[in-house]
């Protein structure tokens, strides 16, 4: 249970707009009265997902994920429902009275703000440093040397940490941190042996990793020189955790559901040459594998993605192991290949944005990139080569999740490899082509599957959704006189919101039990375009009928039951006889 007040989180919905908030994760387009967009919650090629402003709620026809704009950041974000609200609360301005929380909940919050509050101390820190500092000097020549303006580092957040053992866990005393705290964060280190702690970037350049929100949660520091390791990273933490974090995906997040895409590199000055040049939809992995949270999160924003890794074969084979990923999750990639004696830093430095837009242009797909490269380097002219060919392609091949697309790289993979289709399903799986037929036997056509409509009592309930006029009619019907089980309970609930002036359908759908009703009614009440040229009026009596002869259907039904029982002489008999006429009678005037 919440302990937000109602009339806050009745607030806070009302004043937190679903359009603005769902857009600023992901690409939407305007369809009708809706928006429509890839469904972030799971794989797919086409735009299921919709997003109904004016009734405050969103609906997947694809996967069934539906609900109001708290529901849509829990499931982005992660949260559950008081944190739901609080972060839309900050976002439009409305203030939340907090309950007094538990020490448990004080501590680990504290806890949790300090390292935050520690992290963006030492990214001062090293701001400082690299700015004005004299211990900065040689990072301020280095980024000359790379052609980084201010304008760019400070976007960056680029610092730099001064060659010594001591300089930041010095200015964390200072500030009255514990060196413990720090070394949680991977800024510090213990000396061996030995009291102390010494600090862990020194006389490198840093870049600051930030979360989704542009807070500090770690660092990745680069030498000046050929010395190794080239780079050092902050080790994971409580709020830092590689498996879920891609590099300046705060910086990209709008540009990549502007262009529908995301651009993927390995390092950070590759990131930052093309965020230079103008591509402003670039994400890294800094080192780390992708993840299927890193997909996870890119699908919030981007529709398919571009692998831009080095040209050389370290470069290949990172993007290899990627591909599978991708295959696994349904997820469209293509890789951009530049010269193998680049990579995507120096290329883009000397070529500029008008050098690489043509290779953005002739990305490949990625399996196509893979099985040619694989083709280009073994010799399928003889037996041992088409085997060690079918032997490598063929594991991914069957993880492609399209039949079409998978049939049709099946076609060019026979080609490459000088075999037929039978051959290659026999080995990787899949339907083997069947043997051309004298006389082949004409096959039934499968009957198509049935779509299940709305019922009557559904199509009421949209009804009264779109129609105040309508409400008023089932009002003075009663509700109960027309609907039964949940379908009552949405009906009831919007008669009485309806008296108050102020319909919030999010909180009626919320307060069904079933999931499964949720989910069906959500999707009926997202898209009613379909109502938008008929009567009302005439559309409820026409339902109201339909509902009626159907409840006095059912109670004929049950007194047929009944008198099938009974001894013809009772009195109960000619009870239930007369009972059955009047019913007749009924349902003659309904008709």
């Amino acid at each position: 249970m919440s302990m937000i007040p109602d009339d806050k989180v009745r607030e806070v919905r009302e004043r937190a707009s679903i359009y603005e908030v769902i857009s600023g994760y992901m690409s939407l387009r305007k369809s009708g009265a809706n928006y429509q967009g890839i469904c972030p919650f799971h794989g797919e090629k086409t735009a299921s997902f919709n997003v109904n402003p004016a009734r405050g709620i969103f609906h997947c026809f694809g996967c069934g994920a539906g609900g109001n704009v708290v529901t849509f950041v829990m499931r982005m974000e992660g949260m559950n429902f008081p944190q739901a609200v609080k972060f839309l609360a900050k976002r439009v301005g409305v203030e939340i009275p907090e309950r007094p929380l538990t020490r448990e909940e004080k501590h680990k919050l504290d806890e949790q703000e300090m390292l935050y509050e520690i992290n963006e101390i030492a990214a001062q820190f090293y701001r400082r440093v690299l700015e004005s500092d004299e211990t900065g000097a040689l990072g301020r020549q280095y980024l000359v040397k790379r052609g980084v303006d201010d304008d760019i580092a400070v976007t960056y957040r680029m610092g730099f940490a001064p060659a010594g053992w001591d300089n930041l866990a010095k200015h964390l005393q200072r500030k009255g941190i514990a060196p413990a705290q720090a070394e949680q964060l991977g800024l510090l280190r213990k000396r061996e042996g030995r009291d102390g702690y010494y600090d862990t970037f020194r006389n490198r350049l840093l870049f600051t990793i930030a979360d989704l929100h542009g807070r500090a949660i770690g660092f990745g520091g680069r030498v000046m020189d050929d010395s190794l390791p080239k780079y050092i990273n902050s080790p994971e933490s409580a709020i830092y955790r590689k498996s879920e974090v891609l590099f300046g995906l705060d910086l990209a997040k709008k540009g990549m559901r502007e262009q529908g895409s995301a651009i993927i590199v390995e390092g950070y000055f590759d990131h930052l040459a093309l965020y230079r040049a103008g591509f402003r939809n670039v994400v890294a992995t800094c080192g780390t594998a992708l993840t299927p949270q890193h997909l996870k999160l890119l699908r919030r924003y981007a529709e398919k993605v571009y692998m831009l890794f080095d040209g050389d074969e370290a470069g290949r084979k990172a993007t290899v192991r990627s591909m599978e990923l991708f295959l696994e999750e349904g997820f469209p990639a293509r890789v951009i290949e530049v010269p193998k004696e680049d990579d995507p830093d120096t290329f883009i430095r000397r070529e500029g944005a008008a050098g690489f837009a043509p290779l953005l242009e002739k990305a490949l797909p990625i399996f196509q990139f893979y099985y040619r490269g694989v083709a280009a380097s073994i010799d399928t002219s003889s037996v041992e080569g088409k085997v060690a060919f079918v032997n490598e392609v063929g594991p991914r091949l069957v993880k492609i999740q399209d039949p079409l697309e998978r049939g049709l790289y099946e076609q060019e993979i026979c080609k490459a490899a000088g075999i037929d289709l039978a051959m290659l399903r026999r080995k990787v799986g899949g339907p083997v082509p069947a043997a051309p037929q004298a006389a082949p036997q004409p096959r039934p056509k499968p009957r198509p599957a049935l779509r299940q409509g709305p019922s009557t009592e559904e199509v009421l309930l949209t009804l009264m959704v779109k129609f105040p006029e309508v409400v008023t009619k089932v009002r003075e019907a009663g509700p109960e006189a027309l609907f039964s089980g949940g379908h009552l309970h949405v009906a009831q609930a919007v008669v009485a919101q309806s008296l108050d002036g102020d319909l919030d359908l999010s909180r009626v759908l919320e307060s069904l039990e079933s999931p499964e009703e949720r989910t069906r009614l959500s999707g009926l009440f997202v898209q009613d375009d379909h109502l938008e040229d008929i009567d009302p009026l005439k559309a409820f009596e026409q339902c109201r009928q339909t509902l009626q002869r159907g409840a006095l259907k059912g109670d004929a039904k049950t007194l047929r039951l009944e008198l099938a029982q009974l001894d013809p002489e009772s009195p109960r008999f000619r009870e239930i006889l007369l009972e059955l006429e009047t019913l007749r009678n009924k349902k003659s005037k309904l008709l």
